[in-house]
């Protein structure tokens, strides 16, 4: 009896294997008892296995030294590269070295939908006419296909204390609350994938939960900002699979999809179904009068549009920021051969935009009042630039600007 007892207590007991005290456990626990030196040594290897992956992932991404050249933000998932982007920009403020800091803010006609060559876009073509006039300055493209203003303005927020200069485009068809959908935002993930908050005033207008009341979000927002892999989940998801390990987890948990947004065709393309030279007569037409109930509206200040727009008009302001706010450049032969807009009310929609910025102390440009519009050669449909109409366009900025942003005369 007694050895049974000794060899039942070597051995935790009666079914001391499948539960062990203390003590013996240190026979079934591999590695030995846990100290705090292994305890310690396990965190730092898990640390080192996680950037491991980390460098792993980065080697698939944009190299860092790609944002410095003409880069634009890609197409489908337009998002997928913002942060780092933006963290490439906070990195180049720390130096002088290079001139002032100018970023685009717009939509499709400034991420140059219909221009090949990334070079000839409105940005790329500032940045070049600014350096051969003897003002060097690094100039960064932040537009993206669909963006709303609201878009525009946390992504100012995440960079304002970056840069010395702000372009912003304003698309003229979309303050049409009917062109957006009713939609507030395009891209809803900009704030959390940035680190921006949003108040309560805000996050009312998107519909969204406030981000200080959202503790997930707050931990969200740090783990995608130090974190690479979690930051880039959805986009290799996507990449690597297709987006199917999402889909099939949202399927089973009803959790919300990617937090990345994925441009639809339609909206890729700003409004137009293609170039309209390459249109036959029936989809030239289609495209022509869908641009025309785009365009007939009256514009309220208080749209969405114009609620973001004085939100960002300050946000430069109170920042002490230089800032140019413009218009898109429009295709006026097509528009006044076909009749697409009245003058009289686009003068009067554009006086309310301009309402909202100049009292701001900024410049707003209208490219397509007057005589001095660009002509028809230059587009390749209604509100996109062909690549020559790109740098004639970019290069046409800096002419306007120059001498209020202090640069030498081109």
């Amino acid at each position: 009896m007694s050895g049974g007892r000794e060899a039942g207590g070597r051995n935790g007991g009666a079914g001391g294997f499948f539960s062990p005290d203390r003590a013996a456990a240190r026979d079934y626990t591999w590695g030995g008892p846990v100290t705090w030196p292994r305890l310690l040594l396990r965190i730092a290897l898990c640390g080192a296995m996680l950037a491991g992956v980390d460098w792993v992932v980065t080697r698939t991404l944009v190299p860092a030294a790609t944002y410095e050249h003409d880069y634009r933000l890609p197409l489908e998932l337009p998002t997928a590269s913002l942060a780092d982007f933006v963290a490439s920009i906070n990195a180049a403020s720390l130096t002088p070295q290079g001139g002032p800091i100018v970023t685009f803010l717009g939509a499709s006609p400034t991420w140059g939908y219909r221009i090949q060559d990334p070079a000839d876009t409105f940005p790329a073509a500032f940045q070049s006419t600014g350096a051969s006039a003897g003002w060097p300055n690094r100039t960064y493209n932040l537009a993206s296909n669909g963006q709303f203003l609201s878009d525009e303005y946390f992504i100012a927020k995440g960079l304002i204390d970056d840069a010395d200069v702000v372009f912003v485009q304003l698309t003229y068809h979309t303050f049409n609350p009917t062109t957006r959908g009713k939609l507030v935002v395009r891209y809803p993930e900009i704030p959390q994938l940035l680190g921006v908050d949003v108040p309560a005033d805000e996050a009312a207008l998107l519909g969204v939960k406030p981000t200080a009341a959202d503790t997930a979000s707050r931990i969200d927002t740090a783990m995608s900002r130090y974190w690479l892999l979690w930051r880039e989940r959805d986009a290799l998801d996507r990449r690597l699979f297709g987006g199917k390990p999402r889909d099939l987890l949202v399927g089973a948990t009803g959790v919300a999809r990617s937090s990345l947004t994925s441009l639809p065709v339609d909206a890729q393309s700003g409004g137009n179904l293609g170039s309209l030279d390459d249109l036959p007569p029936a989809q030239r037409m289609i495209a022509i009068s869908r641009y025309a109930e785009d365009s007939q509206f009256v514009l309220s200040p208080d749209d969405s549009e114009m609620v973001f727009l004085r939100k960002l008009v300050k946000l430069i302001a109170d920042h002490g920021k230089t800032a140019v706010f413009f218009l898109s450049p429009l295709n006026r032969q097509i528009i006044d051969d076909y009749e697409l807009i009245a003058p009289e009310q686009y003068a009067a929609n554009v006086a309310v935009m301009r309402s909202a910025v100049e009292p701001g102390g900024f410049p707003f440009i209208d490219p397509n009042a007057g005589n001095d519009f660009m002509a028809a050669e230059y587009f390749s449909d209604i509100s996109h630039t062909t690549d020559e109409g790109g740098k004639v366009f970019g290069a046409r900025l800096f002419r306007d600007t120059w001498s209020y942003l202090g640069a030498s005369k081109p």
